[in-house]
């Protein structure tokens, strides 16, 4: 259960309804951390600014941020980003073992990590 009420369309500002709107038309649904975010108006707008702005960007290309983020919400242990990341990397042409590959260099990256943490490895 969230820890704040997810606001519907029809409890927020004219503001946020049009905010609402364009997320609605965008994914077909306005996202539950969006909802929870609407209580706070003013970083509603600087949170969807920061996402067009990185996800917007071309530097580099859709399916290479999404597996960043999947990748990076894992790590986080992020349910609700994990499960719309993965939906997205899917509707970008990713496979099942393409998923479980982007696991297992999480896997292998951070076992390297722990040993050279622990060895006290460091650049020569």
């Amino acid at each position: 259960m969230p820890n704040v009420e997810l606001l519907s369309e029809d409890s927020v500002s004219p503001e946020v309804q049009e905010i609402f709107a364009q997320l609605k038309e965008k994914h077909g649904e306005i996202p539950a951390p969006f909802r929870a975010m609407a209580h706070h108006p003013k970083y509603l707008k600087l949170v969807l600014n920061k996402m067009e702005t990185v996800m917007g960007s071309d530097v580099l290309d859709l399916p290479t941020k999404l597996a960043i983020a999947f990748a990076v919400s894992t790590l986080n242990k992020c349910d609700f980003c994990i499960s719309m990341y993965a939906k997205q990397l899917h509707g970008v042409g990713f496979t099942e073992q393409q998923l479980i590959e982007i696991l297992a260099v999480i896997d292998f990256v951070t076992a390297m990590n722990h040993f050279n943490n622990g060895m006290l490895v460091k650049p020569e």
